[in-house]
């Protein structure tokens, strides 16, 4: 009789282990996340018409410092992706039209791209947790506090398609050039 309980009480035990995982105990790789801000390139001439940016690098700005995005280092392309920073509701950018370093100085057209935002928080599961999303409020072509009017650089115009970034299937922000 004390084996059949001690087997009963081990099989009781067992089963709510199994039982007491979730399903979110480990997060899948289709799960969503932070998306990026996306931006399409199109001409000032033709406002229907997507336009490369040729020799587009992109720096992002924090704290003063300026770091390289490798992944848009010299790329001629018409849309990009670029994070937006999680920890303020303002990221600085400075975009290079023409890129190219010289004695490891960045060199090019360039303009200051400044967006600001709101961050909303979007719990997803216990594995994996939170991620943002964001509603942007302002998006220029020169930051506000260096510059009180823009300068006429490269970028000639922008519309706010979509303020709410939620995915990554859609342009947020068109930039004519």
């Amino acid at each position: 009789r004390k084996n059949f309980l001690m087997r009963l009480l081990y099989s009781l035990i067992l089963i709510l282990l199994v039982f007491s995982c979730e399903s979110d105990d480990i997060c899948a790789e289709s799960t969503n996340s932070t998306p990026r801000l996306i931006i399409t390139f199109y001409d000032t001439e033709n406002i229907e018409t997507r336009k490369d940016v040729e020799n587009l690098a992109i720096y992002a700005i924090k704290d003063g410092q300026l770091t390289l995005m490798n992944e848009i280092n010299g790329t001629t392309t018409d849309s990009i992706n670029i994070p937006l920073r999680n920890d303020q509701s303002v990221s600085n950018f400075k975009f290079y039209k023409d890129f190219s370093l010289v004695e490891n100085i960045a060199d090019g057209i360039v303009d200051h791209l400044y967006v600001e935002y709101e961050i909303y928080q979007i719990f997803i599961s216990k594995a994996c947790g939170f991620i943002n999303n964001y509603n942007l409020l302002n998006f220029l072509p020169y930051d506000p506090f260096e510059n009180p009017s823009p300068p006429a650089n490269w970028i000639s115009g922008y519309v706010i398609e979509n303020n709410l970034i939620e995915n990554e299937n859609q342009s947020h922000v068109k930039i004519f050039h």
